[in-house]
């Protein structure tokens, strides 16, 4: 005689999907408590796992539940903000046919400068300890580098690949201009208002115009000259014309 389905068996399936969906959006609620915090106090002063409770609406003990201590708390909080700085940027890489090159430039310099100047405190409390999930001694300084490079990489070389373009040898590079960048935001975010660092267009606008000559300059060493006035999609097409043999190997300015 065949079995019936065990149906309590499916009933426990079932509820340890929800019991894990109503942690994860637990968790979420935790750490959006803690972030929400962190931007309304000052500099370097202490939130409280009693705060972040209170905040969130649970009890202290249900913080622990979740994290096994204050410092697997902080990590997660780190973990948090990065994947939110990352988003950012990302959104920002989706290119706009009728830009020129330096304008697709400008405005993902514009995120990320603006999104640093508008939460100085995240910025700070992200790149001051462990972040979760990652390697200990790896901050968020290093984490998003690596992240945001490997998005910019990809992109810039499925460019040049279209034209059959070498550009591995510079691959270290976008390494090096991520860490101008961070450079750049950092003193920013460190100075006094009234400084030369306070003007955030003005920032946004030197690391557009660095990262461009730097690429021009090594393209014009490969016999490539790009018009920095440009739109997108002339030069795509050009690299696409270029790559089928219709047109010179080279953009003229």
């Amino acid at each position: 005689m065949k079995r019936p389905p065990d149906l309590r068996h499916r009933r426990r399936r079932g509820g340890a999907g929800r019991w894990q969906e109503h942690n994860s959006t637990r968790q979420h609620l935790i750490l959006e408590s803690a972030v929400a915090l962190l931007e309304e106090n000052t500099p370097g002063q202490e939130v409280s796992v009693q705060q972040i409770a209170a905040r969130a609406g649970l009890a202290r003990s249900v913080i622990y539940r979740h994290f096994d201590n204050r410092e697997d708390l902080d990590a997660h909080i780190r973990a948090f903000i990065l994947r939110r700085y990352v988003e950012q940027f990302e959104s920002a890489l989706v290119l706009d046919p009728a830009q020129s090159a330096v304008d697709a430039i400008l405005a993902v310099m514009r995120t990320v400068v603006r999104w640093a100047g508008a939460h100085p405190t995240l910025y700070r409390f992200a790149r001051s300890g462990a972040v979760a999930g990652y390697e200990a001694g790896e901050s968020t300084l290093t984490i998003a580098r690596h992240r945001v490079a490997d998005t910019m990489w990809q992109r810039f070389s499925s460019w040049t690949a279209v034209r059959g373009i070498d550009v591995e040898p510079f691959h270290p590079l976008v390494y090096g201009v991520i860490g101008l960048v961070e450079g750049v935001v950092t003193e920013y975010i460190e100075s006094p208002r009234n400084s030369a660092f306070a003007d955030p267009e003005l920032i946004a606008r030197l690391l557009a115009s660095s990262i461009w000559h730097l690429f021009a300059g090594h393209a014009a060493d490969l016999g490539y000259h790009f018009d920095r006035s440009a739109n997108v999609a002339a030069v795509l097409g050009e690299l696409f014309a270029d790559a089928a043999g219709t047109c010179p190997p080279s953009t003229a300015e």
